[in-house]
């Protein structure tokens, strides 16, 4: 049997083959010492030595062949003379080559890599490592730089308890603290040090670490201000005050709270904002802080790339934020764009669809225990909490919905963002009137037009109405303004109903508490009403169609339902639903339960809300009989009797004068007795696009064409 005194030659400075009489190379392969490129790379090679030879890696090398890549050779010092037949090494000769290799390597000890030992131990004390962990983050720095690893590592891949082997012998930590400090729930891959995930496969490994914070611990100094910036973006300063937001009780609560939270240095404060797209709640939160006077930063949901990063990853990285930032006074985060984090994900498998929440990607122990114990106030943002688990609900201080912004709410930032020298009044009030305008589009609209500078207040304001619109068309929504103002012509004295409404604007002025149903045929003038009445109270109308409310999803549109009684009781408006008979069919002709239950939820609401809610109807036959004697007061709206049709005529047309009033044509006019208010604003609609006066010959053309729209009106008795 050989000695390791036999196989001496085999391993030495100057060694070369032994050339026999045959010219033939030695059967005896033979190695030769390499230089390794400083310190990094001769500590890879001690702790890859002592992995082979602890976790007798020689046989497996030799069977696989891997001997014949250089890079693993390299690895470790070392390269086989190119007269050694490969083909001839055993196991033990490995072995005893690698072995000895390890023992002049470590002559001196494990080489001292300074910064990286001092910036390692800066940052163990931050995130309170243990000395397994520690011993584990020196080796996967290690390993980042020293790429001929990957060959290493290959030899075992897919062992996920032969790579454990390796490590613990690579640091000489013990098997359970090794495994521990790896673990998906360690420290390490919570921080976002170390890739998330236990994947042992060709090309990945579990000590794979993120570059930029490996780059950071080999530095001179290492800077916490420069791993912040990997972590965290800055955020910007906002473009409202909260001065600008409404006087809502829980965004009362929400200051104060936040104010009492950081001077104490609570930990565990979570507030959740969820809401639409495009209802500012970003940019509340920036207004907030600003207002707190604390320093705001946000978890980036995109890399230097521009590419998306995953939500367990912002995660990580939000929870090494907590750890870096804990001792820092007057700090508040921002976490935007949460559903991948509390919601859930859907994925095709051969078994069908599945659900997995972000719970079950980052572990749901590991989510709860950070809402219950994070040092710095946060502040979680999303569209839509649907797919949330309740237990992450709960955990919140604090949950606010933001509905969109109000009317006065959008009136206050584009007069803050949009002055009169600017755009003109009119302008501007068509941009209040977009309800789907997000309040950041509105500063973007600024400042393009600053940009453009176009002499004429004109053009200003097309192009600020064409920014409008192009920006919520990208966003899918329509650039309509939710209810269009009066008719300059417009005048309750052209409302045919009963009982009479002259007083009732008078009476709510006094108690602005009453449900109203308004019924009667298209174009009477119900909806114009509603406007009219909101606008001699000097409140807020709330519009909402039957198509803004209905959702295809079962409870959905019970829930719209409540949200609109809820903003209109927020923002003391007056709450209008057109087509209000699709919520209050009687309920003795509903064929699924969800017919019923919505009818219940506006009866609900009907009943305990204390503003002003009309409903209007084409079909007052169809509603609920619980639903009528709710409203205080049932008004028919009727078709113009002769002398409003006449009035209203004289009144818009341009030559009723000269023609002695609405006397021409007069008896083809009473013939109409089927116009509406509506009819005249539609006929006057046409002319404008028309570029044409509203002449008595033309308005009676349009009437009449306009009554034949209508369905039954040639069968209509006509008369007085």
């Amino acid at each position: 049997m050989k000695t390791m005194t036999d196989f001496r030659a085999m391993l030495e400075e100057d060694a070369f083959p032994d050339v026999g009489e045959s010219g033939m190379a030695s059967e005896q392969p033979r190695f030769r010492p390499v230089a390794l490129d400083g310190p990094l790379q001769l500590a890879g090679a001690i702790y890859a030595l002592r992995m082979i030879r602890g976790a007798k890696l020689h046989t497996k090398i030799v069977k696989r062949g891997t001997i014949r890549e250089p890079d693993l050779l390299s690895l470790v010092g070392l390269e086989l003379l190119p007269s050694s037949r490969r083909e001839t090494l055993t196991p033990s000769q490995l072995l005893l080559v690698m072995s000895q290799q390890e023992a002049r390597l470590t002559r001196r000890g494990m080489p001292s890599l300074r910064n990286l030992d001092r910036n390692i131990a800066q940052i163990g004390g931050i995130l309170k490592l243990s000395r397994a962990e520690v011993s584990v983050l020196r080796l996967a720095v290690i390993v980042s730089r020293v790429e001929a690893f990957q060959e290493l590592f290959k030899v075992r891949a897919g062992l996920l308890q032969s790579f454990f082997s390796m490590v613990q012998h690579g640091v000489g930590i013990k098997p359970r603290d090794i495994q521990k400090a790896l673990a998906s729930g360690g420290a390490l891959r919570r921080a976002g040090i170390l890739q998330p995930g236990l994947s042992y496969v060709y090309g990945n490994h579990p000590l794979e670490m993120d570059d930029e914070i490996a780059t950071l611990l080999l530095a001179p100094c290492f800077d916490e201000k420069v791993l912040l910036r990997h972590v965290l973006c800055v955020s910007p300063s906002p473009s409202l005050t909260m001065q600008d937001y409404p006087e809502r009780l829980d965004i009362s609560m929400l200051r104060r709270y936040l104010r009492v939270a950081i001077k104490a240095r609570r930990e565990g404060v979570n507030i959740l904002i969820h809401g639409a797209t495009g209802t500012g709640k970003t940019e509340f939160v920036r207004a907030l802080a600003h207002d707190l006077g604390s320093e705001l930063s946000e978890v980036p949901t995109e890399d230097s790339s521009g590419d998306p990063i995953s939500g367990e990853k912002r995660f990580r990285s939000f929870s090494l934020a907590q750890n870096l930032l804990a001792s820092k006074r007057g700090q508040l985060l921002l976490f935007d764009e949460v559903e991948d984090v509390f919601g859930s994900e859907a994925s095709l498998s051969p078994f069908g669809l599945t659900l997995r929440s972000g719970g079950d990607r980052i572990g749901k122990g590991w989510l709860n225990q950070t809402l219950e114990s994070n040092p710095i106030p946060t502040i979680w943002v999303c569209n839509s909490i649907s797919s949330f688990d309740a237990a992450y609900l709960r955990r919140f201080a604090l949950s606010l919905e933001f509905r969109g912004p109000t009317g006065a709410f959008r009136r206050r930032v584009v007069d803050r963002h949009l002055d009169e020298d600017l755009i003109s009044q009119e302008s501007r009030a068509k941009l209040v009137a977009m309800e789907q305008l997000p309040p950041a589009s509105i500063q973007r609209i600024a400042g393009v037009l600053r940009a453009l500078k176009s002499p004429h207040q004109a053009d200003r304001d097309r192009e600020a109405e064409e920014v409008a619109r192009l920006a919520l068309q990208v966003m899918g929504r329509s650039a309509q303004s939710a209810s269009a103002p009066l008719p300059s012509h417009y005048d309750p004295a052209f409302l045919n109903t009963n009982p009479d409404i002259t007083g009732l604007a008078t009476g709510l002025s006094g108690r602005r508490a009453a449900r109203i149903c308004l019924y009667g045929p298209p174009g009477t003038g119900k909806t114009a009403f509603a406007h009219h009445l909101a606008k001699v109270l000097d409140v807020p109308l709330h519009l909402k169609r039957a198509s803004d409310v209905q959702s295809m999803w079962v409870g959905q549109t019970e829930k719209n339902i409540a949200r609109a009684f809820q903003a209109a009781r927020e923002e003391g408006a007056l709450l209008l639903i057109d087509e209000a008979d699709s919520f209050l069919q009687d309920r003795g002709n509903a064929h699924r339960s969800w017919e019923v239950s919505q009818v219940n939820e506006m009866l609900t609401q009907m009943e305990s809300f204390e503003g002003i809610f009309i409903a209007s109807t084409n079909l007052m036959d169809s509603l609920d009989a619980a639903s009528l004697r709710r409203f205080d007061f049932k008004v028919h709206f009727d078709y113009l009797t002769r002398e409003q049709r006449r009035s209203l005529f004289a009144r818009v047309a341009v030559d009723a004068e000269s023609h002695g009033g609405a006397n021409h044509g007069r008896d083809r006019l009473d013939r109409m007795g089927s116009l509406v208010p509506g009819d005249f604003t539609n006929a006057l609609r046409q002319l404008k696009v028309l570029d044409q006066p509203p002449t008595q010959a033309r308005l009676l053309e349009l009437l009449e064409a306009e009554l034949r729209f209508k369905p039954g009106a040639n069968q209509r008795r006509i008369g007085f």
